[in-house]
């Protein structure tokens, strides 16, 4: 068997190659037990499919990792919130982080006690009172407060109900991180959160409404983060602040450190299990005798290399000295090339030669059929020869990548399959014209 990644080794035990390459016969690329060449052929292209292997393990490897805190998972549903997704990362015992009210009712879609084990948290800038009172019915663990007016409404709306809400407020740490800044959020000139001395404020303000109840304290820095440094100056400043608000008499039992580890697109990344024990030892280590209950909102670092997408080469066209591979899937499909410049790694499912760095490649675009020139997945990437028909596999598209697709240029959401072993189902049928304008008046 070959690794996807040969250099590295393709994080197991998702995706990988098999079979020999001999005369007349190729390597296949499978997920799991399973060939992609087999998926596509039966589903059509764009196609994502998800390894459920991959998944558990990586809910798992928190798990080992947390051990020595009392933790909840709650897993960051707008990472990727495929319903079969959110049901299996439930199966694992993970709760779940929403930020907004359609989120949280694909949680109840889970099983409608879902959100009071208690294991959901409300996190947002922008909750309205109907998603608030949807969250109050509900029973959720903890709202985040990003602001005095959310603050406000939120009690307006419980003492409506009467029904008590437990509160946290998301403090802006003000610590800068090594991102893409679309996706940087712990700074103060940044919409989230409030500023540390904004906060005691806040949390006073709270103590005197009937119907909400300070317990916590939380902070999220940004996404795509993997200097664990960074995590751990910003939690050194919530425990700074959760000392002085039990010194004010605030009951703080939860400290919510969000989510952002990140995640290597270019497969050079050390293994999964190194990675979250720096980042446990990175989040742990502020908050050693302060006898809290520790949140963790990861999304990205458990699903995204569990996610490939399937696409079909087009046409292969040359513009002068400029070489482009057409491929069927576009920026509705996946977004984060264009949306960021995102790097993914592209390889060919099917192999007829080793790719090796003497082995011939070529230098080309991978683009889609969309009439916008930034309608992307690669640029002057380094490709072994591909001809119209090959099926080539985007990588470490399980995070943001479903989750942000449109019906741009009245292209259908792609099919989604899951992985299981030997077993593939379809999770998301490919959406149809009539799907799209079925909301529609003439």
């Amino acid at each position: 068997m070959k690794r996807a990644r040969e250099s590295q080794g393709l994080r197991p035990p998702a995706f990988a190659y098999e079979g020999a390459i001999s005369a007349g016969r190729a390597t296949q690329l499978y997920c799991e037990a399973v060939p992609l060449e087999r998926l596509a052929a039966r589903h059509g292209t764009p196609l994502y499919v998800y390894s459920a292997a991959m998944i558990r393990a990586r809910v798992n490897a928190f798990a080992r990792a947390f051990h020595s805190i009392p933790h909840t998972l709650c897993y960051s549903v707008k990472a990727n919130s495929t319903l079969a997704i959110l049901r299996l990362l439930a199966g694992e015992g993970a709760g779940f982080d929403v930020v907004s009210g359609g989120e949280l009712q694909r949680v109840l879609r889970l099983r409608p006690k879902a959100a009071s084990k208690p294991k959901v948290v409300f996190s947002g800038v922008g909750k309205t009172a109907a998603e608030m009172e949807l969250a109050l019915r509900s029973g959720i663990m903890l709202f985040n407060i990003e602001s005095a007016s959310e603050l406000n409404l939120l009690s307006a709306t419980a003492t409506r109900l009467q029904k008590r809400a437990a509160i946290a407020v998301r403090v802006n740490p003000d610590v800068s991180t090594k991102t893409h800044p679309y996706i940087s959020t712990g700074l103060h000139q940044h919409k989230f959160g409030v500023p540390i001395p904004e906060a005691q404020a806040l949390y006073a303000q709270a103590a005197k409404q009937p119907y909400l109840k300070v317990a916590g304290v939380s902070v999220h820095i940004g996404s795509q983060i993997t200097d664990v440094g960074t995590f751990q100056e910003a939690l050194e400043r919530l425990a700074d602040l959760v000392r002085v608000l039990r010194e004010q008499g605030h009951d703080i039992r939860y400290i919510d450190a969000g989510g952002g580890l990140g995640i290597s697109y270019d497969g050079a990344q050390e293994s999964f299990a190194k990675q979250i024990a720096a980042y446990a030892r990175a989040v742990i280590a502020p908050l050693r005798g302060l006898k809290l209950h520790l949140l963790l909102e990861p999304g990205r670092s458990i699903v995204g290399p569990a996610g490939v997408l399937l696409t079909r080469v087009l046409y292969r066209k040359t513009n002068r000295r400029k070489r482009f591979l057409i491929v069927d899937a576009a920026m509705n499909d996946l977004l984060r090339p264009s949306l960021y410049g995102a790097y993914h790694e592209i390889v060919p499912v099917s192999r007829k030669r080793r790719t090796t760095e003497t082995t011939e490649t070529e230098i080309t675009d991978v683009v889609g059929p969309i009439c916008e020139t930034g309608d992307f997945f690669a640029r002057d990437r380094k490709l072994p020869p591909v001809s119209e028909g090959d099926l080539l596999a985007i990588l470490d598209v399980g995070a943001y990548g479903s989750v942000l697709a449109s019906n741009y240029n009245t292209r259908g959401r792609a099919a989604e399959v899951l992985v299981d072993g030997t077993k593939a189902r379809v999770i998301r049928r490919r959406e149809t014209l009539q799907d799209q304008v079925r909301l529609e008046e003439l």
